[in-house]
């Protein structure tokens, strides 16, 4: 099995939607793109217009060639300790409610199960497990999930959809292989624009997996690291302090107060996310709130955001407590 050098700051390629023309960007390219300060360099369309340029695929890919791509890891993250569970049954906790819900809308419990059950696995690169990890806190202000990494070995003799596609999602981002995939294939693969983006992710059938490693992410930090003794009076201060205020009394009619301690929180996030790639650093967003923090434990934020951090500066060391971790068979 081959693993891929990881980069969180390599160059990505674009194709223009209106002339085709293909070449590389920078973070910092893509951020005046972005507010439509930069264009493709060929016919100059800019993100306003309707073929603005996007995502591809690079054509030196090693994972073009299908025998490179199922000897290759690929990578997962989730908060479902248990990715891919065979044993997953998505009514499980669907309440009494919510089935008079489904009858009221003549719909099936039933069916709306098969329907979840039938959604496609996803795996990409290692840059794109932890993008998507840094995304769903954002997104969705999960600081008190657990995440799990995974690493996935694909079996032997899965059969792969010629060539590489769009990524197969519906109206609400689910993605579906029933009638994209040709007879017998199991896993396409598709561009990622959104995490790692330009790189090769696949879209698979359950089946299509041999076995995984997992851990906890992020790992375990020292919390006697001078920066998180530091981060902890800090918070600890500020969890005590009054909501802060503008000082002009004219502005507070329409100001959304936020408290000393998310202020802080924004503060230390804003520390952290510095030394990171800048295409990174928008995204290096927790989601942590006052709910989230635990007096009893004062340290336990800043010892997840060295941890985050060291997700992407230190991936070595992450692969390394993947590698002391068993297989599990899937297939």
């Amino acid at each position: 099995m081959t693993e891929s050098p990881i980069c969180f700051d390599r160059p990505r390629r674009l194709r223009c939607g209106k002339c085709r023309h293909e070449w590389h960007v920078t973070a910092e390219w893509l951020e005046k793109f972005d507010q439509a300060l930069e264009g493709c360099p060929l016919c100059g369309t800019d993100c306003r217009s309707e073929g603005h340029p996007n995502f591809c695929a690079e054509p030196e890919s090693r994972w073009h060639d299908d025998t490179a791509l199922r000897e290759s890891y690929w990578y997962h993250s989730s908060t479902h300790e248990n990715w891919p569970d065979k044993n997953f049954d998505p009514a499980a906790d669907i309440t009494d409610v919510t089935k008079r819900r489904f009858d009221a809308m003549g719909l099936s419990v039933e069916d709306w199960a098969a329907r979840q059950e039938s959604k496609a696995l996803h795996v990409g690169t290692y840059e794109a497990a932890i993008e998507n990890t840094l995304r769903r806190l954002d997104d969705h202000r999960g600081a008190l999930d657990q995440f799990y990494l995974y690493r996935v070995q694909l079996t032997s003799d899965c059969v792969i959809e010629p060539g590489v596609h769009p990524k197969p999602t519906d109206w609400v981002g689910n993605a579906y292989l029933a009638g994209v995939l040709t007879s017998g294939s199991t896993v396409l693969r598709y561009v990622n624009v959104h995490e790692d983006p330009s790189s090769i992710s696949l879209a698979l059938e359950p089946v299509a997996i041999r076995a995984v490693q997992s851990i906890p992410i992020p790992l375990t930090v020292d919390a006697r690291e001078p920066w998180v003794l530091d981060a902890t009076a800090r918070l600890v201060r500020a969890s005590s302090e009054p909501p802060l205020q503008p000082a002009d009394v004219r502005q507070r009619w329409h100001y959304q107060q936020m408290s000393a301690l998310e202020s802080e929180v924004r503060r230390l996030e804003s520390e952290i996310s510095a030394e990171l790639p800048a295409r990174l650093r928008r995204r290096f967003r927790t989601g942590f709130n006052d709910a989230g923090f635990d007096a009893a434990a004062p340290a336990a934020f800043p010892v997840m955001l060295i941890g985050l951090a060291h997700l992407i500066t230190d991936a070595q060391s992450v692969l390394q407590a993947l590698g002391l971790q068993p297989w599990r068979s899937v297939s």
